[in-house]
């Protein structure tokens, strides 16, 4: 790195001074900056407490879905899907993003297989052309369609303006969800490749949550699904306590 020259600190001193003596000279333009300074403060505190604040009233509201699923709670709507015989619905999410893996294109490399030689001074011409090659580039998790949830003690359906997709539990070799609940993967058995869900907002109740619940339903049965929905439940009443401690003004202690 090029260290700077005597004359460019030089520069830079003359022009602090200048900018320093115009300050002075103009006490009104100190004020101004500090007053604009002072209210991006203020605002940006602002944004992130509205923004925090609103997180954990979005944790507190799929607290209390979960509740609902741990008591039994019916669903509200049906999904407007034929359920298989012994299928019970269990939850509906109206708006989810289906995402699966897929290649985001190609990648060439290569070098100049020609032969060079001089032409005149420093100009050279080559004989040949461009060898090398194109390799495929490792493929993506994607949202490619969006459309609503299904949620049943058999399966995981999505139906989408473009696709549908139809997990049979049975056949699920994992289920991960995602970091409160806001997406899910599922592979399954009849599949190659691994597909899931995703919520669209990130204060919305994700499909992790409910896709949790009925992958336990279905291994462990109803009494651990709803334990594991309570706990659930309450790690996240136990969060948003702690932040509104954090927020809450302190009483004054008598003297």
């Amino acid at each position: 790195m090029n260290k700077p020259s005597g004359c460019g600190i030089f520069g830079l001193v003359i022009a602090a001074i200048v900018v320093v003596g115009f300050i002075v000279q103009n006490p009104a333009l100190l004020i101004a900056v500090a007053a604009i300074t002072v209210l991006t403060v203020v605002i940006v505190r602002d944004n992130n407490k509205r923004k925090q604040e609103a997180f954990v009233d979005a944790m507190e509201a799929c607290a209390q879905i979960l509740e609902g699923l741990g008591s039994g709670k019916e669903p509200e709507t049906s999904g407007g899907i034929a359920l298989k015989k012994s299928e019970k619905l269990i939850y509906v999410l109206p708006m989810v993003a289906l995402t699966e893996y897929e290649s985001s294109g190609s990648s060439f490399s290569g070098m100049n297989a020609g032969v060079s030689f001089p032409l005149f001074g420093d100009v050279r011409g080559n004989v040949g052309g461009m060898g090398g090659q194109f390799t495929k580039n490792p493929e993506l998790l994607t949202q490619v369609d969006y459309g609503q949830a299904i949620f049943t003690n058999q399966r995981i359906i999505f139906s989408g303006a473009k696709m549908v997709r139809d997990w049979d539990l049975d056949k699920t070799i994992s289920l991960e969800p995602g970091a409160n609940g806001l997406n899910v993967k599922i592979a399954v058995s009849n599949r190659e490749r691994t597909s899931g869900l995703q919520a669209l907002n990130v204060l919305a109740f994700g499909p992790g949550y409910p896709a949790g619940f009925v992958f336990t339903l279905f291994d462990d049965g109803e009494a651990e699904a709803k334990k594991w929905a309570k706990g659930v439940a309450k790690q996240l009443r136990d969060a948003v306590a702690s932040e509104r401690a954090k927020v809450a003004p302190k009483a004054i202690e008598p003297k």
